[in-house]
């Protein structure tokens, strides 16, 4: 049986960029700078917020002035209302949130503040996700393959937190050539029982790989190139999408039961 092929990180920290930078020029200089080639079946990481650098998602907080409504919920929420208001033009849905952070749903993707971030951006400005992530990781393609003739997979990330975990962890919230999951039910475990939910989030663990490179403050690594796993990557995308429903998600049904229940325990007792 023949064994996995070595797998090889590289990265290297790049210059820092203005908002509008030539993303493909940048890329080349990676290529540069870590001194190699890509290579048919790589696997390219990219930070969302250079993306979003790249594609001038740069907004000015002094521009934002908050809707009536906003200023209202943010009150309630202890919220900054500009922010709240951001988040509100930038989701498709906006839930409850806490300590002054909103939960907003953009591209599918449920996130803090809608991914509206303040962090590695200039003074009085917050930086928002690509306008596409996908269709951005394809623009990556066609910029390797125009420049060297290799065709590579492209995982756009990001970092993110999960309940009741302390800390950040790498996710994909856009791909092109990669797969994205792997469906392993119906499979056998180590004893022989079929996997009935366990689906492998492909593009999501090769984006906390590369997140162990890129980090989250000073380092200025936001591209990583990862070889020697070219049985994730695939020439066409599969057509699927990264997130779920809410009637599919067991964090939102567990919370759902939880009121539920403590809404009928609450209610007074005839008698």
């Amino acid at each position: 049986m023949k064994g996995p092929e070595a797998v090889k990180i590289y990265y290297a920290p790049m210059p820092r960029a203005k908002a509008g930078f030539d993303i493909c020029k940048m890329i080349k200089l990676f290529f540069n700078r870590v001194g190699v080639q890509p290579e048919h079946g790589d696997l390219l990481a990219i930070s969302g917020k250079y993306i979003s650098t790249s594609e001038e998602r740069l907004y000015s907080i002094a521009d934002v002035v908050p809707l009536e409504d906003m200023s209202k919920v943010s009150e309630t929420w202890g919220g900054d209302p500009k922010i709240g208001e951001l988040v509100a033009r930038e989701s498709d849905l906006v839930l409850p949130g806490f300590y002054g952070i909103y939960l907003g749903e953009a591209n599918g993707i449920l996130q803090p503040n809608a991914g509206i971030d303040r962090s590695n951006v200039p003074g009085g400005f917050v930086i928002f996700y690509p306008v596409n992530p996908a269709k951005s990781a394809e623009k990556i393609r066609a910029c390797i393959r125009l420049l060297f003739e290799r065709d590579v997979g492209v995982i756009i990330t990001d970092s993110r937190i999960f309940p009741s975990k302390r800390g950040t962890s790498g996710v994909c919230i856009g791909c092109s050539g990669v797969i994205p999951y792997v469906d392993d039910r119906g499979n056998l475990d180590l004893f022989g029982k079929p996997l009935k939910v366990t689906r492998r989030a492909i593009s999501d663990q090769l984006a906390s790989a590369a997140e162990l490179m890129m980090g989250e403050s000073s380092e200025s690594v936001p591209i990583v190139l990862i070889r020697g796993l070219k049985q994730y990557y695939r020439y066409r995308t599969p057509s699927v999408d990264l997130s779920v429903s809410y009637e599919e998600d067991i964090y939102f049904s567990a919370i759902k039961n939880y009121l539920k229940i403590k809404l009928q325990m609450e209610q007074p007792k005839d008698g």
